[in-house]
């Protein structure tokens, strides 16, 4: 741009000596050279940062696609670069292992639901055993009693002939506590029993709760052998087949899902032009693909972060040596005013050229929207 002002300079001021109305004399002819210099550093310097300009990239997210399960893919319905809609199968995984898991959890929830009636029946059992029990041993205690006081009132008496004798007191006793063993053991019977039945969660059994918890899980499986469409969007790079089988591993993706959503257009700017960035203000953008045209925007957002800034995760401790290098680029997310309905459009990796006005140095604006201009004129014949 400064060479284009610098022969309009000289075509006006060949003009002028032509015309005879400036001297031709070492100080015109030395003009040019001041005239450079005086738009470099008046008009060019201060452009930098009072209208900044710089390279654009849309950007788009692509979800990597990893089943939930590991299998065989028998079936790749999806298309590649064919829009699809969201819950749409993208592949299918062989069911019948995962379909086996189901039928034997059902039957193994099947047999606990059976059980719970048993477990009442075996309940009863133990109560009526622990009456029974309970029966025998006071039958036991009376007759243990009736033979040891007969015996007391003999000898309190002074009879030297007891009704009983001691062997049979002595069984009496005996018997007495097996019946009241006999009842501890029935009792605990009983308490086992009671356990088993009225063990629950939220009103249903252990058992049967896990087990229907298994057959959801077995069921949730079995539903993921189709793998689905995130959102509304197509498949990119489509390269899995039938027969191939996949892995359900966080570190391996199958698929690459772009979903259909607004691209995300981001200017790239050095540092030093970015300190009078601010969100809403005006944009100009020419787009490498649509060249002649320029299209009105507004800054959304200074991403507050670059790629340099980034500290993985790691054993190692960053290095002060990249700092050396040059500074990494700052990105402003901008979004089209006039036409929104061709950011929903735009192609992911659209490139251009974008200037973005400040409210310094405003009297640089007409010169930056002059080139961004050219530029747009430019993209005609640019061979990239």
């Amino acid at each position: 741009m400064i060479v284009f002002l610098t022969l309009c300079y000289c075509a006006v001021l060949f003009l002028l000596i032509k015309l005879k109305i400036l001297p031709l004399n070492n100080f015109w002819k030395l003009s040019p050279l001041f005239w450079m210099f005086l738009l470099f550093v008046l008009l060019f310097i201060p452009m930098q940062w009072g209208a900044p300009s710089g390279p654009i990239r849309t950007y788009t997210s692509v979800i990597e696609i990893v089943p939930n399960v590991t299998g065989e893919v028998i079936e790749v319905p999806a298309k590649p670069l064919v829009r699809i809609s969201k819950d749409e199968a993208l592949f299918r995984l062989d069911p019948m292992p995962f379909q086996s898991v189901v039928d034997q959890k059902a039957a193994a929830l099947a047999e606990a639901e059976q059980a719970v009636p048993q477990l009442k029946a075996v309940l009863d059992a133990a109560e009526a055993s622990v009456r029974e029990a309970t029966a025998l041993r006071d039958r036991s205690k009376d007759e243990y009693d009736r033979f040891r006081k007969a015996n007391d009132n003999a000898r309190t008496a002074g009879s030297t002939s007891l009704p009983f004798t001691e062997s049979d007191v002595e069984n009496r006793r005996l018997t007495y506590i097996a019946a009241e063993a006999a009842v501890s053991r029935a009792i605990a019977t009983s308490e086992q029993a009671k356990i088993a039945y009225r063990t629950e969660i939220d009103g249903v059994n252990t058992t049967v709760a896990r087990l229907e918890a298994e057959l959801r899980k077995a069921e949730y499986d079995l539903d993921q052998t189709t793998v689905r469409a995130p959102a509304d969007g197509y498949v990119v790079g489509l390269t899995l087949r039938p027969g191939q089988r996949v892995a359900n591993f966080p570190l391996r993706s199958w698929m690459a899902f772009a979903p259909v959503e607004a691209n995300r257009i981001v200017v790239a700017l050095p540092q030093s032009r970015i300190r009078n960035v601010k969100p809403g203000q005006l944009v100009e953008i020419s787009f490498a693909y649509r060249p002649g045209r320029i299209y009105s925007a507004s800054v959304e957002q200074v991403i507050p972060i670059n790629a340099s800034a980034q500290l993985p995760p790691s054993g190692v401790l960053p290095s002060l040596n990249s700092f050396l290098g040059p500074n990494e680029f700052m990105g402003v997310i901008v979004e089209l005013d006039a036409a929104p309905e061709l950011q929903d459009n735009l192609p992911s990796g659209t490139a251009g050229t974008a200037a973005i006005y400040t409210s310094s140095a405003q009297a640089t604006h007409v010169i930056r929207k002059i080139m961004i201009r050219m530029d747009a004129w430019v993209n005609y014949i640019r061979p990239n």
